[in-house]
């Protein structure tokens, strides 16, 4: 009986810690932003990652309350198993924007005054 005891406690601790390394390189994490918006309802931005078609590249878009869009290319992804971090740049006036994202939320501003948490939309 002990024996199958540690055999079905391996195995489960095998299976949470394969869940937990969603983000191992730059393509996990874009296969995982695929088709994905996330939001904060209090600011009313919304912000995903994927292809731009405005200029034939993948890259960060962020829809704010009034419906402006802001786009932000020439991406960093950065890949650490159960999080990654995403970094672009504005190519309207070059200024940079990232995020941190977990398996169903995104944060701006990790760490520092101000940080703002999203939540997987679709």
């Amino acid at each position: 009986m002990k024996p199958l005891i540690t055999l079905l406690f391996v195995l489960i601790s095998a299976s949470f810690t394969n869940a937990q390394a969603l983000f191992e390189d730059e393509s996990n994490v874009i296969s995982y932003m695929d088709q994905k918006t996330f939001q904060n309802v209090d600011n009313g931005l919304e912000v995903s990652y994927g292809y731009l078609s405005i200029y034939n590249t993948y890259g960060i878009k962020v829809r704010n309350k009034s419906g402006s869009i802001f786009y932000f290319i020439n991406c960093s992804i950065d890949a650490y198993g159960n999080f990654a971090d995403i970094f672009g740049m504005s190519p309207e006036d070059g200024s940079n924007f990232g995020f941190r994202v977990y398996s169903k939320k995104l944060i701006v501003g990790r760490g520092e005054e101000g940080e703002t948490v999203f939540s997987l939309k679709n």
